[in-house]
């Protein structure tokens, strides 16, 4: 079974958020100390973002080798990929153990 990392390598994330400015916010909230991840297990993270205008909280599964993610944001909770995503799942894939 895929973990949790395996699901969000960057190529993965790039192709769920394909929209340019998604990509650079997630980008940019990852490069900071605005995620964390509050719980990191291998097929389900937990994670919180703060984007500065208040805190969204990231959940990332690996369900039948597919990524279901949530976001508490407007766009996440529409189903629509966010910056939130891309920078839980940066951050994530980033605090892998090698081989996980």
């Amino acid at each position: 079974m895929a973990s949790v990392a395996d699901l969000v390598e960057e190529s993965a994330l790039r192709a769920l958020a394909s929209d340019p400015s998604v990509w650079a916010g997630g980008e940019e909230l990852a490069g900071t100390s605005a995620v964390r991840l509050a719980s990191f297990e291998p097929l389900r993270v937990l994670a919180e973002v703060d984007d500065g205008g208040g805190v969204a909280e990231v959940e990332l599964a690996s369900i039948d080798d597919a990524l279901e993610w949530t976001c508490t944001c407007a766009d996440g909770a529409e189903g629509r990929p966010c910056r939130h995503l891309v920078a839980a799942g940066l951050v994530t894939w980033e605090s892998a153990p090698p081989g996980a």
